[in-house]
């Protein structure tokens, strides 16, 4: 029976298991561009400092350029006095230098000068002609940033395959970076069956259902970083869902196939791949809940990637979320970055029922530093919308009780 799972491998052994399939890495497309077009893709090499930051020792407030010893024990009943040598303007290098006793008038910014330490802020100082009165001590460092201090040249700054967002141009820029490479990695998404009508639907018929998982594959990967079109809905036969999966193959290096997976006769995901070239079918079905009825397969020569994703709504977004978004990161040969920004461990609000030997996904909101989950069933089309992330339960567990801690995967 076409797309029948006879055996299930962990989803971490699964992705071993394509990446030595398919002799990941690939050699991924790449562009080189100025900063704004990088913004919201992926990092398609390391980003390394090409100076020091800042490039010279500054002041951080407003105040007089001291050398910190000079200010030991000033206070308000017993000040320090030192002597004004002069005022240090914006924009150029001193060729003043501070020494035993002396100080020098200077802004928020301004290069520090030779000898200079440290800088004591304005409003804990008072000055009459060159004479400059000191009621509270600084140490060295205060104040200042030393060249350097922020960033060091040869320094990594971004890793490949990271997300290039607003803090990347700032960071970037300020270091006179002003082009990257991203990768230029394209996702064909193509959904699947009779029952499905596209989205824009205004009334539909008893038996079909609306085409949510393409818009959610594609929003997702989007938001990842990753150049995506769909295709449309291939109806349940062969001949249409593989001229559509070719001329998606032929113009993407991912196609993502969406409700072609699950057992029924009428389900041709694993005759397409079984016909796209060596190894063909790769992976037929993982060991996780939902999401069982995953497909991968690929041609290795032409490096294309094929995935078949269960059409359940909760199903397909939890294979995409756990599997998929780290299986790309393989295939580009990159540490694994996905949308997971904590993995915590919080107390269960209540009883979570699970199956032992089986590796499950929940939906679940954080509330008052518990978890709670919300037993969607996989058909759910609003099972993530106030879910803040996925509860996790391993193979070899099975109950968690209420107070007991658990896995908790954050957005």
């Amino acid at each position: 029976m076409s797309g029948f799972v006879k055996e299930t491998l962990p989803r971490i052994e699964t992705l071993d298991v394509i990446k030595q399939a398919l002799n990941f890495p690939w050699e991924v497309k790449k562009q080189k561009g100025d900063l704004l077009a990088a913004v919201g893709k992926r990092l398609a090499e390391d980003v390394y400092a090409s100076e020091n930051y800042p490039p010279f020792s500054r002041s951080t407030r407003d105040g007089y350029a001291v050398r910190a010893i000079d200010t030991l024990g000033a206070s308000q009943t017993s000040p320090s006095f030192l002597e004004v040598i002069g005022e240090i303007q914006m924009g150029i290098i001193p060729d003043i230098e501070i020494t035993e006793g002396t100080a020098a008038l200077i802004y928020t910014g301004a290069a520090l000068p030779k000898g200079a330490d440290a800088v004591v802020m304005v409003e804990y100082t008072s000055a009459l002609q060159n004479t400059l009165e000191i009621r509270k001590p600084v140490q060295r460092g205060e104040n200042v940033i030393i060249r350097g201090e922020d960033v060091e040249k040869g320094k990594l700054l971004l890793k490949k395959n990271s997300l290039f967002d607003f803090r990347s141009a700032s960071l970037l820029s300020g270091l006179g970076i002003v082009q990257v490479k991203v990768i230029d990695l394209s996702i064909g998404v193509i959904s699947t069956g009779d029952e499905i009508v596209p989205e824009d639907t205004p009334v539909i018929e008893p038996g079909k259902v609306r085409d949510s998982n393409s818009t959610m594959i594609a929003a997702l990967l989007m938001r990842e970083g990753y150049g995506v079109k769909k295709y449309g809905i291939a109806r349940d036969d062969i001949e249409d869902l593989m001229r559509m999966t070719i001329k998606a193959m032929e113009e993407n290096d991912v196609v993502i196939l969406s409700g072609g997976s699950s057992v029924s006769s009428r389900d041709f995901t694993l005759d397409v791949m079984n016909n796209i070239g060596e190894p063909g079918l790769v992976v037929r079905g993982l060991n996780i809940s939902p999401g069982k009825p995953t497909l991968v397969g690929g041609n290795r020569e032409n490096q294309k990637l094929v995935i078949g994703l269960p059409g359940h709504p909760l199903s397909c977004s939890v294979v995409m979320l756990t599997f998929v978004l780290p299986l790309l990161s393989s295939l580009s040969g990159a540490e694994e970055d996905s949308i997971w920004k904590k993995r915590i461990s919080l107390p269960a609000g209540k009883d979570i029922y699970g199956r032992s030997g089986v590796e499950e996904f929940i939906p679940a909101v954080v509330d008052e530093e518990v978890v709670n989950p919300s037993m969607a069933k996989s058909g759910f089309v609003s099972a993530l919308q106030s879910a803040d992330g996925l509860v996790r339960l391993p193979e070899d567990k099975e109950t968690i009780r209420k107070g007991e801690f658990v896995e908790v995967w954050l957005w």
